[in-house]
């Protein structure tokens, strides 16, 4: 089982050419006049707010401060496929609103220490190109560019059939440097829409086993949609449909000696958003996974042999 320990991503991490901050259509908060309804950024948060109640120049609290007349709504344009983010109320949260593009290409030039993975989820495009460069604005040492969309084998599959969607790519083996530029460019064409829900970049770990047992036949992966329901009082019902994804469990196999290693891994996975992939092996590319490791109940099954039964829980993507 392979995973994704994400590095650090601190302001001075997005390069000039990044999405920017504020991004087009988003204002900076300043004291003033707001009506109900409008929006604002807090660039040292990275969070947009609405107004709730109208404010004047009298108010000069910022939003953040102000709860009775902001709500805190979402992430920037900039962090907004960097989930989950830390709210302005401390609580940490993990919202699926991909970022999306009609007119530009998306494009973040991050800069990253030993970084040997990119993972995006929820591309649609023409194509997602990844390259590295020994530092910022150094020497090209990596260049790879992929279809989201299969090409056409005929002029049949072109006007009718349905040609593979990669909504999810893992990227991995990149040359690592301590100070690298690496850039991420979701393509399209015209007005074609370019757009990532998640995107995950830092180093490609493995839990032990992988080189012994590993994840074992039998790995299942259930689709599920997440929808929130209200019943109204003439007796309506309205759904709101915000994503889908699919949880994962299975069964890794590895040696006992490597049982206590395994063990300090999975603690430290326990409760968080990652990005995992039950195998580097071709044909399971979109079983590549963000989402929270809920369980991983581990047994020793003999003298030199562990098991360990894990279940991951999908997170909207």
């Amino acid at each position: 089982m392979y995973y994704i320990e994400r590095n650090p991503l601190p302001d001075t991490a997005f390069l000039a050419g990044s999405v920017a901050e504020p991004a087009a259509g988003e204002a900076v908060w300043a004291v003033g006049t707001y009506a109900v309804g409008q929006e604002v950024i807090r660039p040292a948060l990275h969070r947009v707010f609405r107004c709730a109640v109208a404010r004047t120049a009298s108010h000069t609290l910022p939003p953040e401060l102000d709860t009775t007349a902001w709500a805190d709504m979402r992430p920037t344009k900039r962090y907004q496929p960097f989930g989950p983010q830390v709210r302005a109320d401390g609580k940490l949260v993990y919202q699926n609103q991909p970022l999306q593009s009609t007119t530009a290409d998306i494009e973040y030039r991050l800069q990253q220490r030993y970084a040997n993975v990119v993972a995006l989820f929820g591309t649609q495009g023409a194509t997602v190109r990844v390259q590295v460069y020994d530092q910022p604005g150094g020497a090209l040492k990596y260049d790879k560019t992929m279809g989201i969309k299969a090409p056409a084998t005929s002029y049949w599959t072109y006007a009718y059939g349905r040609r593979g969607l990669s909504d999810r790519i893992l990227v991995h083996g990149l040359p690592i440097y301590p100070n690298a530029e690496i850039r991420i460019t979701i393509t399209g064409v015209g007005s074609q829409l370019r757009s990532v829900s998640q995107i995950e970049v830092g180093k490609l770990r493995y839990l032990p086993g992988v080189d012994f047992g590993g994840v074992q036949y039998g790995v299942a992966r259930i689709p599920k949609a997440f929808t929130a329901r209200k019943t109204e009082p003439d007796g309506s019902t309205s759904v709101l449909i915000y994503g889908t994804s699919y949880d994962m469990s299975g069964s890794i196999v590895l040696s006992g000696k490597q049982e206590d290693t395994a063990l300090t891994q999975l603690r430290g996975l326990l409760g968080r958003g990652a990005a995992y992939a039950p195998t580097l092996a071709a044909g399971y590319e979109q079983s590549l996974l963000f989402g929270i490791l809920k369980s991983a109940d581990v047994a020793r099954d003999s003298v030199n042999l562990s098991s360990v039964r894990f279940e991951i829980e999908g997170l909207p993507t």
